[in-house]
């Protein structure tokens, strides 16, 4: 399919997790970059983004830095952000919602889940149809 949707990048450590979301999401439409790490999507431009996904299991000191990089630069403040966790405390999502992200979704991921809500925050955002 055509990127006519908007570009979207997914941080993940698990090659085969990225690979899922990666495929099922480039099918509806959208553009797609992966990274295995935040220090990874730090070396990127990421203005250039209109939706970031990133798994906060990953390393959660590096997840907080880069939510507050993307959410305090002027250029990226407005990039929304979903979080993927193992992790099923309500505590837990609701520091990520309060440091910047933007949805919350609790591994393992249902496609149809993740889709719709992408969707959802893209048309809220104005990005895509």
């Amino acid at each position: 399919m055509t990127n006519c949707q908007g570009k979207i990048l997914a941080i993940d450590d698990e090659p085969i997790i990225l690979d899922l979301i990666k495929y099922n999401i480039e099918n509806e439409g959208y553009s797609v970059d992966i990274c295995n790490s935040e220090e990874e999507a730090l070396n990127l431009n990421l203005s250039t983004y209109n939706l970031i996904i990133l798994d906060v299991d990953i390393d959660a000191t590096n997840s907080c830095e880069l939510i507050n990089f993307i959410k305090h630069n002027s250029i990226s403040s407005h990039t929304p952000i979903i979080i993927l966790s193992e992790k099923k405390s309500k505590q837990n999502a609701i520091d990520w919602l309060r440091l910047g992200a933007d949805d919350y979704i609790i591994k393992p991921l249902s496609m149809p889940g993740l889709t719709a809500r992408i969707k959802s925050l893209l048309r809220r955002c104005n990005i895509g149809k």
